[in-house]
């Protein structure tokens, strides 16, 4: 819950900006961000996209690259040379994200309300019935699975197997996100419960593979909540159809807030 809090959290997330290619104001004039214009100024300054690249150029003092006062244009994303910075400016930070062949402004703001009035998050109680063995069976050659996420954007992911598990009877399979020297297995479902008691677009489990085996244990009291939970500016990927379950799946996270 700590992370949920800290700057890199999901609580603090008030915006994200896609850009166009070229110059792309930003600052409180913004319709879709809402900022206080007796706070921030019209204009902090211009992202500018060119070539998969993008600089800001500020407009104002006070606007910093990893905590050095800047006032010029500096590259600030270029995912081929690695470079990827954040700024600030007052209590806003923000940074650069790449979906696709799309490049957006993840902006936050480190006062947030919802970070600030944070109590924690519902879950169901800890049951030793959802610590359940299972199986990891490899897929050879690994399969490509195409996982969309909340904005409609569609890309492909390395399956290097899948979970099978049974329950009360039932044989039940969730397909892992992984390559196949990867020792930890990203699991994304939905269950009976999503929708209701836990967050419709599914939960998240990490969960370790060991290579001399064939074994694996689920522990579904570990299920956690996607960012979207807790924003409605995250891009979270979705549970394939292949990993919607018909079990309801009372362990781990609960949903939480509006999102």
């Amino acid at each position: 819950m700590e992370f949920l809090q800290s700057d890199q959290g999901w609580l603090n997330l008030i915006g994200l900006i896609w850009l166009e290619n070229g110059v792309n104001t930003f600052g409180a004039e913004m319709e879709e961000l809402s900022l206080d214009a007796n706070v921030f100024p019209e204009k902090i300054g211009s992202f500018i996209l060119e070539n998969d690249k993008v600089y800001f150029d500020p407009l104002v003092e006070g606007v910093e690259l990893e905590n050095i006062a800047i006032d010029s244009k500096k590259l600030v994303f270029d995912i081929n040379a690695g470079i990827d910075k954040r700024q600030n400016f007052k209590n806003l930070q923000w940074n650069i994200i790449k979906r696709g062949d799309s490049f957006g402004v993840r902006l936050r703001d480190l006062l947030a309300k919802d970070v600030v009035e944070f109590a924690g998050v519902d879950r169901f109680p800890v049951d030793l019935k959802w610590r359940i063995k299972a199986k990891f069976i490899p897929y050879n050659p690994i399969k490509e699975v195409m996982i969309t996420n909340v904005v409609g954007q569609v890309s492909p992911n390395a399956s290097s197997g899948y979970v099978e598990f049974d329950f009360e009877g039932k044989t039940y399979k969730i397909d892992a996100l992984a390559n196949p020297d990867d020792v930890e297995l990203f699991l994304m479902f939905a269950d009976d419960t999503s929708g209701e008691s836990t967050y419709g677009g599914g939960r998240y489990m990490y969960v370790d593979r060991d290579f001399e085996s064939d074994e694996i244990l689920l522990d579904f009291n570990m299920a956690y909540n996607p960012p979207c939970v807790y924003t409605a500016h995250a891009t979270c990927p979705l549970p394939p159809k292949q990993n919607v379950l018909d079990l309801a799946i009372m362990a781990g996270h609960k949903n939480f807030g509006k999102h």
